[in-house]
C-alpha cells in the first residue's frame, strides 16, 4: 500500500470557488432554492407588503427569482460576480424583474429595499466575508426593511467532509466553512446592528416531483417529520 502524507483542508480561494460553483450551477436539484424556493417564499409572503421591492443576495443560478416574482414582488438578482448570476432561469420580459447586477454596483447606485433575501449563504462564508456581507446587506434594506436568512440548523460538518485522491485534500461536499445554531445565527445578526424579530428551526416543503416519484416523495415527507428540523430561518430588521 502506498503510504501518502497526512491529507490537508482544501483552501478555499478565488480559484477554487469560481470552479467548484461553475459545475454544481448545472445542477439545479442540488439547490435549496430549486427544491424548496417555493415554500420559503410563501413563509416570508405572509409577512411583506404587496409588491415589495426584495433583492435575492447571492442568487446564483437563480432558483429563486420565479418565486418572488410569482408571489407579486418587484425583484432585483445579485451576486459578486456575474459568472452563473441567472444561468438556470429564463426571466426575459417578466414584469416586475429588475435584472442582474453584481452586488458592488447596486451598492455604487444607493439602491434600497424593502427585503432581502439570504438564502443558504452564511454557511459558505469566513469571518470576513461574513461581517462583510451582513454590513452590506444592511446597506441595502431601507430603514425598518426585513432580512430572511436561511441555513442548515445545527449542522454537523464532519458529516460531509469529502477527500480528493487527485490533491489530497479534505473538504465539505457543499463548501460549508461554519455550522450555525439559533444562537450563534442571531448574535451575529445582532452584531451587525439588525433587530432580530424571531429566530426559529423549520422544515420547508419541498416541490412536488413527477408522477413516478410519489411513493419515494410521500415516505421522504414522513420521514421528514420523524427527523430534527432541516433549516433555521432568521427574520431581522434593518
Amino acid at each position: 500500500m502506498v503510504s501518502l502524507p497526512p491529507p490537508k483542508m482544501l483552501v478555499w480561494d478565488e480559484t477554487t470557488l469560481s470552479r467548484f460553483w461553475a459545475f454544481h450551477s448545472q445542477f439545479s436539484e442540488n439547490y435549496f432554492s430549486h427544491q424548496k424556493g417555493k415554500s420559503l417564499v410563501a413563509y416570508a409572503k405572509r409577512q411583506l407588503p404587496d409588491g415589495a421591492t426584495v433583492l435575492d443576495y447571492g442568487c446564483g443560478p437563480g432558483h429563486l427569482l420565479p418565486h418572488l416574482l410569482d408571489a407579486g414582488f418587484v425583484v432585483q438578482g445579485a451576486d459578486i460576480s456575474r459568472d452563473t448570476m441567472g444561468s438556470a432561469v429564463s426571466l426575459s420580459g417578466r414584469k416586475n424583474f429588475l435584472g442582474f447586477l453584481t452586488i458592488d454596483e447596486l451598492l455604487a447606485e444607493g439602491t434600497k429595499f424593502d427585503a432581502v433575501f439570504l438564502i443558504e449563504v452564511v454557511e459558505h462564508l469566513d469571518d470576513h466575508w461574513l461581517a462583510k456581507s451582513l454590513d452590506q446587506v444592511h446597506a441595502l434594506l431601507k430603514k425598518g426593511g426585513i432580512l430572511f436568512v436561511t441555513t442548515p440548523n445545527e449542522e454537523n460538518l464532519e458529516d460531509n467532509m469529502v477527500y480528493c485522491p487527485a490533491s489530497n485534500t479534505i473538504f465539505h461536499r457543499w463548501q460549508h466553512v461554519r455550522s450555525w445554531s439559533a444562537s450563534s445565527l442571531s448574535a451575529a445578526l445582532v452584531a451587525h446592528r439588525f433587530q432580530v424579530v424571531k429566530t426559529e428551526t423549520r422544515t420547508f416543503e419541498a416541490g412536488r416531483p413527477s408522477a413516478v416519484s410519489y411513493l419515494r416523495y410521500f415516505t421522504s415527507r414522513i420521514a421528514t417529520r420523524l427527523r430534527r428540523a432541516q433549516s433555521l430561518i432568521a427574520v431581522a430588521r434593518a
